[in-house]
């Protein structure tokens, strides 16, 4: 285990406690492994790189398992399989009808095939384990047991963002050993983005950078990609009065008094993932108005669809119905939108009185803005209410005088709305310009 801490010690850094938990668990390949473990932590804190470089090492019979990727159990046994016989020198067509499977059974049965070709340890890695729970109520407690139903040296381990508290299931399962990744300390963190320096830069001068950044980020943020992002856009603010001479490099007080307020207003937006070139302003910072707005937008935590359905609404109450057909026709080849050819252009007046909207034009909307083919269901019309129910929209007149369709008005503003659609990399303005033939 020395050998192995010593190696990944270069490439896997404030992790040593948990590897080495990990690996006196599932390190010894002719030593019985655990039933299951159910590693668990925060976004970002190491889960899925510290197992498949620790599987890596110990030259498993692995497979991975990306639980959002997969419909249901049947899909994901198939799967496995697939991973587990890619070693075995048979023909593919072999293979596949030696060991597929529909259930449980079968699964079990092929794992015991599996094993007379290949003698090694067998692990189950399910990341993101928590799409189980929508699955076959007796999923769960099966793979969980693999070891005593099948009895072969197999181990099952389970990656997730929450506690095992939420994995109840009505038949009961085995509780799987625990293993909890911390969130990384300040320390700790500013150790991990020093490995971003650039080389032209001195590691003391990017340290006192990282701990300017730190200071103002580390409270409200402990996700390492989002760190990593920011910290990447800021110092190329940080270092603009050092290349144009204005600042001595050893001078921080007057560097932290340059970068303070844009540490500040980017703070703000920091799982927005806003581009370098939106923080380019003349006074380095983002107005007060917008710092609010994105608080606020982002406050809601719309579902993914609600989020288009609200960009509809707002679409459908500041452009008139006559140049629908100009502005959300899709083109032939079936490729994004795209507006038509120029004569007169002419900009939507966001200023203007939001106009009055019936359900069907809204869903129209909906429909052709998005880049996929969706049912309109019981599921995405309920968002309607929700968003009335949050004050996103509201019914237009007496709904119970509305004998076609419910006519509806979007109350929210522009930068409300451009925040929203920025969350799912939905570009606005392209849609509030018509071209009229």
């Amino acid at each position: 285990m020395e050998k192995y801490l010593e190696e990944v010690r270069n490439n896997i850094k404030c992790r040593e406690k948990v590897i080495a938990q990990l690996y006196s668990l599932i390190g010894a390949a002719n030593e019985p492994m655990p039933e299951s473990i159910f590693v668990y932590g925060h976004t970002a804190t190491g889960k899925s790189l510290v197992i498949e470089s620790l599987l890596k090492h110990l030259n498993y019979n692995a497979s991975y398992i990306n639980c959002m990727e997969h419909l249901g159990s049947k899909h994901m046994y198939n799967y496995m399989l697939a991973d587990l016989t890619a070693s075995i020198n048979e023909p593919s067509s072999d293979v596949l009808s030696n060991y597929s499977c529909d259930n449980i059974m079968d699964f079990i049965l092929a794992l015991k095939k599996i094993l007379h070709s290949d003698q090694r340890p067998i692990v189950l890695v399910f990341d993101k384990c928590h799409r189980i729970r929508n699955f076959d109520v007796t999923f769960l407690p099966a793979v969980l047991r693999l070891r005593e139903l099948s009895n072969v040296n197999i181990c099952t381990i389970f990656i997730s963002e929450i506690t095992w508290d939420k994995f109840n299931t009505k038949i009961g399962t085995l509780n799987p050993i625990r293993i909890y990744f911390p969130q990384y300390t300040k320390e700790e963190l500013a150790q991990l983005l020093l490995l971003d320096k650039l080389a032209k830069y001195d590691t003391d001068f990017y340290k006192n950078y990282l701990n300017l950044f730190l200071s103002v980020f580390f409270r409200f943020c402990r996700d390492l990609n989002e760190l990593r992002h920011m910290a990447k856009v800021n110092f190329a603010k940080y270092v603009e009065p050092i290349e144009s001479k204005q600042i001595d490099p050893d001078n921080v007080t007057a560097l932290w008094r340059n970068i303070s307020a844009t540490l500040r207003s980017n703070l703000e937006v920091i799982y927005l993932r806003v581009s370098a070139g939106d923080f380019s302003q003349p006074d380095y910072q983002i107005s007060r108005e917008i710092e609010s707005t994105t608080k606020l937008a982002l406050s809601f935590e719309l579902p993914f669809y609600a989020k288009y359905m609200l960009i509809a609404a707002y679409l459908a109450s500041h452009s008139p119905v006559k140049y629908d057909q100009h502005i959300f026709m899709k083109q032939s080849s079936k490729k994004k939108k795209k507006i038509r050819s120029i004569k007169k252009a002419t900009e939507i007046d966001l200023k203007k009185k939001t106009r009055i909207f019936t359900v069907s034009r809204m869903l129209a909307i909906f429909c052709a803005i998005l880049d996929e083919k969706v049912d309109i269901n019981a599921n995405i019309l309920a968002q309607i209410s929700t968003m009335c129910q949050l004050g996103l929209l509201t019914v237009a007149g007496d709904h119970s005088l509305q004998l076609d369709e419910p006519k509806f008005k979007c109350c929210t503003s522009y930068d409300f709305v451009a925040v929203v659609a920025k969350t799912v990399g939905f570009d606005l303005k392209n849609y509030l310009s018509m071209s009229i033939d």
